[in-house]
C-alpha cells in the first residue's frame, strides 16, 4: 500500500486535535546522507545546493510545490527536489494532487502516488483530510505536487483547518515552494507568490517558504528590479528560506535535450543509463 496508503484507505485517526487533524505523536526520522553524486542537479539549478543545504537536515520535513499559475514548472521543480533528497540518501514519499496534468506522476523512477482530491472533475476540501493525516503518520519525508486547479482549494484549507500549526505541534516542518517566472506570466507567478507568503503570515507557524526562480522565459524583473530588490520580499525574508534559480542555459541542443528528458518522464539517473542520450547530451545533462 504504501505510505500514501492511507489516502484512500485512512489508518486508525485516533484522538483529534483543536483543528480536526490527526493528533499522531511525533515521527523522528533516521535519514542518513550518501556520497551519491548531485552534480546534475546543482549544474541544472546554480543555487540550488545552498538553499537545499539550508534545509538540512530533513528530518521530519514535509515540501508542498503550490503555484495558482499553470504550465510554469511546478512538476519540473518537484521532480528535482525529489531527485536531490534521493541523492542525498533520502527516500521521499511523493505524491501528485494534479487532477488535471498528473506530470509529476508520471515520473516512474520517483514512485509518485496520485492523491485523489477530486469528484466528477471537482475539487473536494474534504479529501484534503486523509492527505495531511497521512503525512503526519508517516516517517519519511514528503514532496507534494498540486497542480494550478487545487491552489487556492488547497491554499484555503490549510488556512480554515490550521494545518500549518498542527504540522509544527507535532514536529513536522513544512516548506512550501513556489515557482516564479519571468515573461508573460511574470506578475501572475509573483502574485501566487505574495498570496503564499500572506497564508504563512497568517498563521502562527514555523513555516517556510522557497522560491524557485524559473528563467525559461527570462529573468523576472519588476520595474527595473529584480524579485529579491523587491520592498514586499525584502518585508518576507524571514518566512522566505531561500532561492533556487533555475538558470537559462545557451543553446539549442541544452534545451533540447532537457525537452527529451522531461516528455519522457526521466529522472538524471536513467538519463545517465540510456542508449537513447550520446554521449555529449549525458555530458551537458549530467
Amino acid at each position: 500500500m504504501g505510505v500514501w496508503g492511507s489516502f484512500t484507505t485512512p489508518r486508525s485517526r485516533g484522538q483529534r486535535g483543536r483543528c480536526g487533524m490527526t493528533r499522531a505523536a511525533p515521527l523522528v526520522l533516521k535519514l542518513y546522507a550518501t556520497n551519491h553524486s548531485i552534480q546534475a542537479i546543482d549544474r541544472l539549478n546554480s543555487t540550488i545546493g545552498n538553499t537545499m543545504n539550508n534545509l538540512m537536515p530533513m528530518e521530519n520535513t514535509t515540501h508542498w510545490i503550490l503555484q495558482g499559475k499553470g504550465g510554469v514548472g511546478k512538476s519540473f521543480a518537484s521532480s528535482i527536489l525529489a531527485q536531490y533528497m534521493i541523492e542525498r540518501g533520502h527516500e521521499p514519499a511523493c505524491g501528485d494532487t494534479d487532477p488535471v496534468n498528473s506530470t509529476f506522476y508520471q515520473i516512474a523512477a520517483l514512485n509518485v502516488q496520485l492523491i485523489k482530491i477530486a469528484e466528477d472533475g471537482i475539487v473536494m476540501q474534504r479529501l484534503f483530510d486523509p492527505l495531511f493525516e497521512s503525512i503526519l503518520l508517516s516517517d519519511r519525508v514528503s514532496v507534494v505536487d498540486n497542480g494550478a486547479s487545487t491552489f487556492l482549494p488547497f491554499a484555503q484549507f490549510i488556512k480554515s483547518n490550521c494545518v500549518l500549526e498542527t504540522m509544527q505541534e507535532y514536529g513536522k516542518q513544512v516548506f512550501i515552494h513556489c515557482v516564479v517566472t519571468g515573461g508573460q506570466s511574470k506578475d501572475d507567478t509573483a502574485a501566487g507568490l505574495i498570496s503564499l507568503i500572506d497564508l504563512v503570515r497568517s498563521t502562527q507557524s514555523n513555516a517556510k517558504i522557497v522560491v524557485w526562480v524559473n528563467e525559461f522565459w527570462g529573468k523576472p524583473t519588476f520595474d527595473g528590479k529584480t524579485l529579491e530588490q523587491n520592498e514586499w520580499f525584502q518585508e518576507a525574508l524571514p518566512i522566505i528560506q531561500g532561492v533556487v534559480t533555475i538558470v537559462q542555459r545557451n543553446g539549442d541542443d541544452f534545451i533540447t535535450d532537457i525537452r527529451l528528458m522531461t516528455e519522457r518522464h526521466m529522472t538524471y539517473r536513467e538519463v545517465k543509463v540510456s542508449t537513447d542520450f550520446g554521449l555529449m547530451p549525458k555530458e551537458t545533462l549530467i
